[in-house]
C-alpha cells in the first residue's frame, strides 16, 4: 500500500461538561462556536477538517521530532454533544471515530463523565490521547508561546512541580482504572502508554504537540485502519436542515467507501430504510465546523469528510443513524441500514417514562444514563398528544417525559422535562424523583401513629370517663388523633380519639405543646392517674414502618421509641411478629 493511499483519521472529542472540549477545537480552526452554543455545551455533532497544510503551519519544528514524515491528508475532528452519542457513530457495531482526544480538566482531573467517557472508549476499543486542559491556571504559570515544550524551558522550577504533581495524580487515577499513562514527551512506548498532552484550550498552548502526537499516532499504529476502500459509500446522519438553494439536506460523517453525486441514497428513518436520489454534494471549507460553513459542490466525496447531501424527502432521516450511497447492490445497502436500525433499537419497558430526542445519538446519551429508571417508549421529535398520553397512564416517578433539545406544547398532567443540555434533564429528574421519595414517606408518617410519651396535667381533667377527657403536656414525640396509649407498664389505657387546642382539633400536637385529649374506654383515677406520663403503644406495622423511616423522626422521638419498644418487650417479647 502507498502512503498517499491513506485517509484522514476521523478523531472524536470527548469528555466531562465544562472540561473545554469545543474550545480546544476553537483554538485549532480559530472559531468561537462554543459562544453560541446553550449552555456553553455544544449540542449536536459537529466537524472540523484539519488539512495536512494546517497540521504543518502549526507543528513547526515539532514534527522532525517524530521518526517520520507526515503524509496523512490531515485530521477530521468530531465534536460530540456527550461521550454516549460518540457511541452512536457506529460503524458495523464499532465506532467509526479511529482515535479520540480525552479532554480532562487539570484542576479537577477524572470526573464522573470522564470516568463513563473512558468506559465507552475501552467497549469500542477506540486508542485516545488525553489532552490535560488549562494548564495556563497552574499557579505561576507562563505562557509565552503556543508551543508547551517551549514554555516549559521557561517555568520555575516550583511551577514544573506542580504540572508533574497533577499529571503524576492524573496518572495515578487512570492507572485505578487499568490505563497506563505517562506526559507524551516521557513516553517510550505509545502502543502501550496513553499520552498525556498539557494544553491550555484558551492560549492554544500545547495544541502543537497535541495535533503532533494525533497525526504521529495515527499515521504509525492506524494505517491499517485507514486504507481508502472504493466499495459502497458509508456514514452517519449528524442532523437533518435546510440549505438555500438545496432544500433537504443530511449532514453526515462520510467513514466508508465512496460517495458519488450520481449514486442513490440509502438512508435510515424511523419507520426503517428509504432511498432517494443524491442531488448534489456539498463540502464545507477546511477547518470550517460544518454546521456553520459556506460549501462548494463536488462530483465525487471520499473518506474520511463531513459533508452535506441533498436528497428529496430526506426530512425522515434520524440523526444518528447509517446512510449507504451506491448505484448498485441498493437492495443489499437497504438490508444493511435495517440490521444497523435494528441493533439502535432501545430496551422499553410495559411501563416507564418517554423519551423524546432530536437524534439517535442523543437518545443513548440520555438512556444509557437510565440504568435504574424503566423507559416505555423512545422517539425523534417533538412530544406529541399520544406521548402525553401514555406517560399520563403511569404512576410515580414514571409520569414522566424527558424533552431533549426537541419542542413540547402538548399540555399534560404528567412531569416534562425540558433541555437542550442533556446533564440539566438528569440532574432535575433525579431532585424530582427524590422530592416524589420524600413526599411518599412523609405521607407514609402520616398515616401511622407517632411515638410520643405525655403527661396528664393535674387539676386539668375535663371529662373522667365516657370518654375521658383531660389535660396533657406533650413531653416527647407526637401525639396523634387515633394513637391507643399505654402506661408505663405496658398496660393498655385507651384510644386518644381526639387531640384538642383552644377547642379546635389538632392533627397532632409536638414537644412542648400543652393541649386536651379525648380518651376512649378509660377513667380518671382508676385506668390512669392525675401526673401519669403515658406512653403512644405502637403495632407492630407501624413500628416496622417508623423504623423505615427513622431518620425522618426527631431525636426526641426516636429516644422515646427506643423506650417504647423496651417496654413492650418487656411485655411480650413476640409483639414485633
Amino acid at each position: 500500500m502507498e502512503e498517499s493511499e491513506l485517509r484522514q483519521p476521523i478523531v472524536s472529542v470527548l469528555g466531562h461538561v465544562d472540561s473545554g472540549k469545543t474550545t480546544l477545537l476553537d483554538g485549532v480552526r480559530g472559531s468561537s462556536i462554543v459562544e453560541d452554543e446553550a449552555g456553553s455545551i455544544t449540542q449536536m455533532i459537529g466537524s472540523t477538517e484539519v488539512p495536512i497544510k494546517t497540521l504543518r503551519e502549526t507543528c513547526g519544528e515539532l514534527l522532525d521530532t517524530l521518526e517520520t514524515d507526515i503524509t496523512l491528508p490531515g485530521l477530521l475532528f468530531i465534536d460530540t454533544p456527550g461521550h454516549a452519542a460518540f457511541s452512536s457513530l457506529r460503524s458495523r457495531g464499532g465506532s467509526i471515530s479511529d482515535i479520540a482526544v480525552l479532554v480532562v480538566d487539570i484542576k479537577q482531573g477524572m470526573q464522573p463523565q470522564t470516568e463513563e467517557a473512558l468506559e465507552v472508549l475501552s467497549e469500542s476499543e477506540t486508542p485516545f490521547v488525553v489532552a490535560l486542559n488549562k494548564v495556563d491556571t497552574l499557579r505561576g504559570w507562563r505562557n509565552n508561546n503556543t508551543s508547551f515544550s517551549r514554555n516549559l524551558r521557561e517555568q520555575p522550577d516550583e511551577v514544573q512541580g506542580r504540572l508533574d504533581e497533577n499529571v503524576y495524580g492524573l496518572m495515578g487515577e487512570l492507572d485505578d482504572h487499568g490505563i497506563v499513562s505517562q506526559r507524551f514527551d516521557r513516553v517510550d512506548d505509545f502502543q502501550k502508554k496513553v499520552a498525556i498532552v498539557p494544553v491550555s484550550a484558551e492560549t492554544g498552548e500545547g495544541i502543537p504537540e497535541l495535533l503532533m502526537v494525533m497525526a504521529g499516532l495515527s499515521q504509525n499504529y492506524l494505517s491499517d485502519r485507514l486504507e481508502v476502500s472504493e466499495g459502497v459509500g458509508e456514514a452517519t446522519v449528524l442532523e437533518v436542515s435546510e440549505e438555500k438553494g438545496h432544500g433537504e439536506t443530511v449532514d453526515v460523517i462520510h467513514h466508508d467507501g465512496v460517495i458519488e453525486s450520481s449514486d442513490f441514497l440509502v438512508y435510515g428513518t424511523s419507520e426503517g430504510a428509504r432511498t432517494t436520489e443524491i442531488r448534489a454534494l456539498l463540502k464545507p471549507e477546511p477547518l470550517e465546523e460544518i454546521g456553520t460553513a459556506d460549501f462548494k459542490e463536488i462530483r465525487r466525496s471520499t473518506p474520511a469528510a463531513g459533508i452535506k447531501v441533498s436528497g428529496r424527502e430526506l426530512e425522515g432521516a434520524i440523526p444518528g443513524a447509517p446512510i449507504r450511497a451506491t448505484s448498485e447492490n441498493i437492495e443489499e445497502s437497504v438490508r444493511e441500514v435495517e440490521r444497523t436500525l435494528e441493533r439502535m433499537d432501545f430496551d422499553t419497558s410495559e411501563h416507564g417514562i418517554v423519551v423524546k430526542a432530536d437524534s439517535l445519538g442523543s437518545l443513548e446519551a440520555i438512556t444509557k444514563q437510565l440504568d435504574d429508571v424503566d423507559v416505555q417508549r423512545t422517539g425523534i421529535g417533538a412530544v406529541d398528544k399520544s406521548d402525553a398520553a401514555l406517560a399520563e397512564d403511569e404512576e410515580g416517578e414514571d409520569r414522566a417525559i424527558f424533552a431533549f433539545n426537541v419542542g413540547s406544547e402538548i399540555d399534560t398532567d404528567a412531569k416534562v422535562f425540558q433541555a437542550d443540555v442533556v446533564y440539566e434533564i438528569l440532574q432535575e429528574y433525579e431532585k424530582w424523583t427524590e422530592m416524589l421519595e420524600e413526599k411518599s414517606q412523609q405521607q407514609r408518617l402520616e398515616d401511622i401513629s407517632r411515638p410520643a410519651e405525655i403527661e396528664v396535667l393535674p387539676d386539668h381533667v375535663f371529662r373522667q370517663s365516657d370518654p375521658a377527657v383531660v389535660g396533657v403536656k406533650v413531653v416527647r414525640g407526637t401525639i396523634k388523633p387515633g394513637s391507643m396509649l399505654m402506661n408505663q407498664e405496658g398496660d393498655s389505657v385507651g384510644l386518644a380519639k381526639s387531640v384538642q387546642a383552644e377547642n379546635e382539633s389538632l392533627d397532632s400536637a409536638g414537644k412542648g405543646e400543652q393541649v386536651a385529649v379525648s380518651i376512649s374506654n378509660a377513667t380518671v383515677g382508676r385506668t390512669f392517674e392525675e401526673g401519669d406520663r403515658l406512653l403512644v403503644d405502637i403495632s407492630a406495622d407501624d413500628y416496622s414502618t417508623l423504623r423505615d423511616l427513622r431518620k425522618l423522626l426527631g431525636a426526641d422521638e426516636q429516644a422515646v421509641l427506643d423506650d417504647i419498644v423496651e417496654t413492650k418487650d418487656s411485655v411480650d417479647p413476640h409483639w414485633k411478629l
